[in-house]
This record gives structure tokens, sequence and C-alpha cells, in this order.
């Protein structure tokens, strides 16, 4: 999992250094550790030392969890759609991770979970996209 972390911040950094990024949604009140769990079929705990004001890491048993990341919450055009498909937005091939980056209005957001099942991940992203503001 250290890993993935730090895959994914160094991607996100990179993304949020070519965007301006206005704090309007709290990521872990977007996607709760009590919402993740329920989706996941396990206890999940938020994992406050290494989560931010952008993003949310989930801690499950052991080799489990993911996170959640609010990439920009003002992209359009080509920035967004080069967010969207540029390098860092899915998880490294043999990470044991699935996920993405994904779009709502203009916020640019990513999940990813330790996990191969495809309809936990799509689960996860409409509940973020329902409270995303």
């Amino acid at each position: 999992m250290r890993c993935f972390k730090l895959a994914f911040v160094l991607s996100a950094a990179t993304a949020l250094a070519a965007s301006a990024f206005a704090a309007g949604n709290d990521p872990c009140k977007v996607l709760t550790a009590e919402k993740f769990s329920q989706v996941m079929g396990y206890a999940a705990t938020i994992d406050k030392t290494v989560s931010t004001q952008m993003s949310c890491f989930y801690q499950g048993p052991a080799h489990s969890g993911g996170q959640f990341m609010i990439l920009t919450e003002t992209a359009s055009g080509p920035q967004a759609d080069a967010m969207l498909k540029g390098r860092g937005s899915a998880p490294p091939s043999g990470s044991g991770l699935i996920g993405g980056s994904y779009r709502q209005g203009s916020i640019i957001f990513s999940v990813s979970i330790k996990s191969t099942d495809q309809a936990k991940l799509q689960e996860l992203v409409a509940e973020v996209r329902r409270n995303l503001k």
C-alpha cells in the first residue's frame, strides 16, 4: 500500500501543480469511512497520518484499503482532458489496485482500491459523484 500511496500522491501533486485548486469539498466527508466500509464489505478507517485537504486514505484489514483524491475543482477544456487521460490517471499495472480518474462537472477526482472488483469501484465512484458540491 505504501508504493500505491507514493505513486498516486506524486501523480496528483504533478496534476495540482498544473491547475488551481479551490478547496470546496472535504474528501473524507464526500466519501466517509462508513460508506467506504459498506461498499467494500469490511471495516475501514481513515488514515489521518496521510490524508490531506485534498485526499482521503482508507485502511482496512491487512493488505486492503484505498484512496479518494480531489485533483482539482476547476478543470476545463484541454486541461481536464489531459488530467483524465494522462500518466498517473490510473494505478500502475501490477500494483494490485484498480481505479482511475473521473470527472464531475469541473471537478476531477481519483479513486483507487486494493481489489479486483470493478463493481465496488464503480459504486464508490457513484457515491463520490452524489456527494460532490
